[in-house]
């Protein structure tokens, strides 16, 4: 390798692999899971973390069945939050989920 031209060109051969594969952007997956409570804010924090991003389609798991439904009002102002950091076309969906039974 002869400098950044080359990494920047592996990086974007890798992020098309990844798309291809229908595989989250592992870059945007792990920041937001670094940044989940700050970016989500209230009242996502301490009560969801991201799980995995399908597509543009960002799938949110609770920490209690008992808050899918009061979690999905705020959507909207997740989604826009989230569209702020990433920019457009990263997400556009958000699908809550319960946590899995054991």
């Amino acid at each position: 390798m002869t400098g950044d031209g080359d990494l920047s060109s592996f990086e974007t051969s890798l992020d098309e692999l990844f798309r291809k594969m229908g595989l989250p952007d592992p870059i945007v997956m792990s920041q937001l899971v670094d940044e989940w409570d700050t970016l989500a804010g209230e009242p996502w924090k301490g009560r969801s973390r991201p799980i995995v991003l399908k597509g543009k389609s960002l799938i949110v798991e609770t920490s209690a069945p008992s808050m899918v439904a009061f979690l999905r009002y705020g959507k909207a102002s997740l989604l826009e939050a989230l569209i702020e950091r990433f920019g457009p076309g990263v997400i556009d969906q958000i699908e809550v989920r319960p946590p899995p039974r054991n």
